[in-house]
């Protein structure tokens, strides 16, 4: 097939700047290239040949001398400064979580014998509000040194990188572009908070304590239900299936098990206000914190989480220790907006969930959704999940929460309310030390290492 005419158009400036960046960057590094910027005098230069031939005279001899010295010193000042040039950054600190603070140190050394004019630092990093390009100059076999900080509002994974660096000559004739394609990704966690008191249904047993029998016998059954495969012929309440016409099991009184499954509620449809102040922010906030404060507090429990961000459902089964708190952590990071309902997404995840576990549902979904999920959850009590409730609003959500938290309470369920204008301590700390410049009486600067806790 024949290439159009605007096919063709478009592709001659392409091929003409191909062959500039290749003519002048000859024997070069790919990541290192040199282009000319300011070329239209060089046309000049057949004129100027063909009147001396033509008349010969000085004049000629001066404007073409005048006219290609500065092309070739401008030339071979850059040439000798791209391979001589080298550019390094660096992050301090590995552990960043929402409201800290990224600080990177740059380092530009210039191992030519010939001072660096100027040299542009352009970064390609997503980080918001982190913006560390620079001009600076370098002296001859000089080094220079600086650093950028920026807060980390948003929790995230962000890209530091690539960069570039571009330099050029004292005559401003070519411009020098040296690459860096490497790129860093960077984990910023949700903040972890010290959180009020979360009630939990019945029980508080770990969910690694062994069940004793009880020193009174049998205990007495709560309920009954259908027989389902797997249940003891011991719990078959005889008179009941006999009433009934089909077998009919005791549902024993005991405690649910410490596993404690959070649930939290990203749907997109119910999500209200922006930023930190919003429910969605929130949420992951207050489903970061619980699961912290279930990990390492008091009562150590077994952790998991449900949850659904974008379209990806995220299920990590219950477990101890500190390692999950940090998986339930990465997973909350990127965290999105979902178009899953919560009454869905229960509803399709009550068979991995098993028996005998907690659910903590975190949803801002309190006003006119809320029968539906709660429907799910009395479903769930049939499977032996007890639930309670974290209701996530805003000050203006208050008056239309009120039937959904009556209906818990009639329920039995318990429930908090958190709203999003309430501020939390922080609960995570760790211990980094940092570089801090001091000034001297005199005038002078010098370098200390600050040890700090970091929350």
């Amino acid at each position: 097939m024949s290439e159009t005419k605007q096919e063709r158009s478009g592709r001659w400036p392409q091929l003409l700047e191909r062959w500039r960046a290749g003519l002048w960057s000859w024997r070069l590094p790919p990541q290192r290239k040199i282009r000319l910027v300011v070329g239209w005098p060089l046309l000049l230069t057949p004129f100027l040949l063909f009147g001396q031939v033509v008349t010969p005279h000085p004049v000629w001899v001066v404007s073409i001398v005048s006219l290609l010295v500065p092309y070739t010193l401008g030339y071979v000042w850059l040439r000798s400064q791209v391979l001589a040039v080298t550019f390094t950054r660096q992050r301090q600190g590995t552990l960043l979580v929402a409201g800290d603070r990224l600080r990177e140190d740059f380092a530009l050394t210039n191992r030519s014998g010939l001072p660096l004019q100027w040299a542009a630092f352009v970064d390609g990093s997503d980080l918001p509000g982190y913006a560390p390009g620079s001009v600076i100059a370098c002296a001859p076999n000089g080094d220079y040194r600086w650093w950028k900080e920026a807060e980390c509002a948003h929790r995230g994974i962000f890209r530091l990188g690539p960069h570039r660096l571009e330099m050029g000559d004292p005559f401003g004739l070519f411009q020098a572009l040296l690459d860096y394609p490497d790129v860093e990704h960077v984990l910023i966690y949700p903040r972890v908070v010290q959180l009020p008191q979360v009630d939990l249904p019945r029980g508080s047993a770990s969910g690694h304590a062994p069940r004793r029998r009880s020193l009174m016998g049998q205990r007495a059954a709560a309920s009954v239900r259908d027989y389902t495969p797997g249940d003891s012929m011991r719990l078959v309440h005889w008179p009941t299936s006999a009433h009934r016409g089909r077998l009919t099991v005791k549902e024993l009184e005991l405690e649910p098990s410490g596993d404690v499954w959070i649930v939290l509620d990203l749907n997109a449809a119910v999500q209200r206000g922006e930023g930190s102040t919003g429910t969605l922010e929130y949420a992951v906030m207050l489903a970061a914190s619980l699961a912290a404060e279930m990990v390492s507090g008091n009562e150590r429990r077994a952790v998991g989480l449900l949850t659904v961000s974008g379209d990806a459902v995220t299920t990590l089964a219950p477990q101890p220790g500190q390692a999950q708190l940090w998986a339930i952590l990465r997973a909350l990071a990127p965290a999105l907006a979902s178009p899953i309902p919560l009454d869905a997404l229960l509803r399709r995840s009550l068979s991995l969930l098993g028996r005998r576990h907690t659910l903590v549902v975190i949803t801002p979904a309190v006003g006119e959704d809320a029968p539906r999920w709660i429907a799910e959850l009395v479903r769930a009590q049939g499977q032996g999940l007890a639930s309670s409730v974290v209701a996530v609003t805003t000050p203006d959500d208050e008056t239309a929460a009120t039937a959904a938290l009556h209906l818990l309470g009639s329920l039995a369920i318990p429930y908090q309310v958190m709203r999003t204008d309430v501020r939390l301590r922080a609960a995570l700390t760790y211990r980094r030390t940092r570089k801090v410049i001091r000034s001297t009486p005199t005038g002078g600067a010098f370098t200390v290492e600050v040890e700090e806790e970091v929350g």
